[in-house]
């Protein structure tokens, strides 16, 4: 079975000059996508299996002129592009912590429900500690990672992002017990 993975690599590798796609020379489109993939190890006839996922998921638009094979992602697989890259967002974890706590607070309105579970979710991942209903915190300075995800989620619009140097005693202990494992490795 082709991973999901090897799709996504696809992906990548196409979109990663833009949404313009990428051209090859060669006398079929399997070449053309082994020579573009050629960066991508990947296993004995997994190239044939990608080029007929990337056709059957319709993430891709494939024309020859030529011999000169040129592969553009379609709106579905630009789509699964930018999922692929938000869900690959981390947030770097400095040498020691400077004992700041970053907290994003939002108010995003009901008929936009979807977008505020899918944004609290990916949050949730990237590994904040929801203090209230719409207040997030974390130790380490994200606010890059924070606006990229809430772009992508077309909640940004909504957010607040702080730096709070001083938190109320109760809060605090919570935070740090919370994060005692990653603030401990420091």
């Amino acid at each position: 079975m082709l991973t999901k993975q090897s799709i996504n690599a696809a992906l990548k590798i196409i979109g990663r000059t833009g949404f313009g796609g990428v051209t090859a020379s060669a006398p079929n489109a399997l070449l053309a996508l082994r020579h573009i993939l050629k960066e991508y190890p990947a296993k004995p006839g997994s190239a044939e299996r990608i080029l007929a996922e990337l056709k059957r998921q319709k993430l891709v638009h494939i024309s020859n002129e030529s011999n000169r094979w040129h592969f553009v992602l379609s709106p579905a697989g630009i789509h699964r592009l930018q999922q692929v890259i938000i869900d690959e967002v981390t947030i770097p974890h400095p040498k020691s912590w400077d004992g700041k706590w970053r907290m994003v607070a939002f108010d995003v309105p009901t008929s936009q429900s979807k977008q505020r579970k899918y944004f609290t979710a990916h949050l949730q991942r990237l590994g904040f500690l929801m203090l209230q209903k719409s207040m997030w915190v974390y130790p380490f300075p994200c606010f890059e990672q924070v606006e990229q995800v809430a772009g992508h989620y077309n909640v940004l619009r909504y957010c607040t992002m702080v730096e709070i140097n001083r938190l109320d005693e109760l809060s605090a202990k919570r935070l740090l017990r919370h994060f005692s494992s990653v603030l401990g490795k420091i």
